[in-house]
C-alpha cells in the first residue's frame, strides 16, 4: 500500500467517523425542540441552543464533501442510478435551494435559467446530479458580488449539456489549470470568508466521470465563468 493509499483510507475514515459523530450531535440539538420546558427558551431570539445548531450546519457541509472527496480517491463512490430521471423535476429540487443562495446575497445576484423545451429523460443518479449542478451553482453565486447566475440546459446530438454561467470575478489564465486540483484556490488572501476546502470541483468532475460524461470550463477574469458538463442521452 502506497503513502498516498494510506492517506486516503486515514481521509475516508476519519471523515466517516467526523460525520457519524455530529450527525448525532445535530440529533441531540433537534431532540431539545422536542421539550415542552425549553419552548419559551427556544422562543428567544439568539438563544444559544440556535447558535449551536447554526454553527453546526457549516461543519456538517465541510465534512460531507471531505467524505465525499475521500471516496472519490478511494474509488469508494457509487451511483445509484435510474433509468428515467425527468431533468425539469431535478431542476426544480436543485432551484428551490438555489434561490436560498441568492438571497443570501441580498439582492446583488440574479439567478435565471435558459432551459430548452422537450428534454428527454436521462440514466443518472438524481441525487449525485444535484449535488453536482448545486456545486456549480453555488461556486457561481460565492464568487459573483453582482449580477447574474445562469443555469442553462440543452440538448445536444448524444448529451444534455448543463451549463452554469456566472458574471463573476473570473479566473485568470495563470491559474485555470489549479481550477479541479483539490485543496488548491484562486484566492490570494487566505483569509477571504469565500475560502473552502477546494474540493467541490474535483467531486463534481468525479460524479460525471461515473455518469460517463465531461466537466470543462471557460473563463475570463473580471469578466465571469461557465462551468459545463454533459450527460449521455
Amino acid at each position: 500500500m502506497t503513502d498516498n493509499t494510506k492517506q486516503n483510507e486515514f481521509l475516508y475514515k476519519m471523515s466517516r467517523n467526523l460525520r457519524g459523530g455530529l450527525a448525532d450531535v445535530q440529533k441531540y440539538v433537534n431532540d431539545l425542540y422536542k421539550i415542552e420546558e425549553l419552548e419559551d427558551y427556544l422562543d428567544e431570539k439568539d438563544n444559544p441552543i440556535e447558535n449551536v445548531k447554526a454553527a453546526l450546519m457549516p461543519l456538517v457541509s465541510q465534512v460531507v464533501d471531505i467524505q465525499d472527496y475521500a471516496e472519490t480517491v478511494t474509488g469508494r463512490m457509487e451511483l445509484n442510478l435510474e433509468d428515467e430521471v425527468d431533468i425539469y423535476a431535478l431542476l426544480d429540487g436543485v432551484l428551490a435551494i438555489a434561490d436560498q443562495l441568492v438571497d443570501q446575497k441580498d439582492g446583488g445576484v440574479v439567478l435565471e435559467g435558459d432551459i430548452a423545451e422537450n428534454l428527454p429523460t436521462i440514466e443518472a443518479d438524481p441525487a449525485r446530479l444535484s449535488q453536482a449542478l448545486l456545486y456549480l451553482i453555488h461556486n457561481a453565486v460565492k464568487f459573483t458580488d453582482s449580477g447574474q447566475v445562469t443555469i442553462c440546459i440543452t440538448q445536444e446530438t448524444n448529451n444534455v449539456l448543463f451549463e452554469v454561467r456566472d458574471t463573476g470575478i473570473g479566473i485568470p489564465v495563470e491559474d485555470q489549470e489549479l481550477v479541479f486540483e483539490p485543496f488548491e484556490t484562486i484566492l490570494a488572501d487566505k483569509d477571504d470568508p469565500r475560502l473552502g476546502f477546494g474540493l467541490g470541483l474535483k467531486i463534481v468532475e468525479h460524479i460525471i466521470d461515473l455518469h460517463d460524461g465531461e466537466t470543462w470550463f471557460e473563463s475570463t477574469a473580471g469578466v465571469g465563468s461557465s462551468f459545463f458538463f454533459t450527460i449521455p442521452v
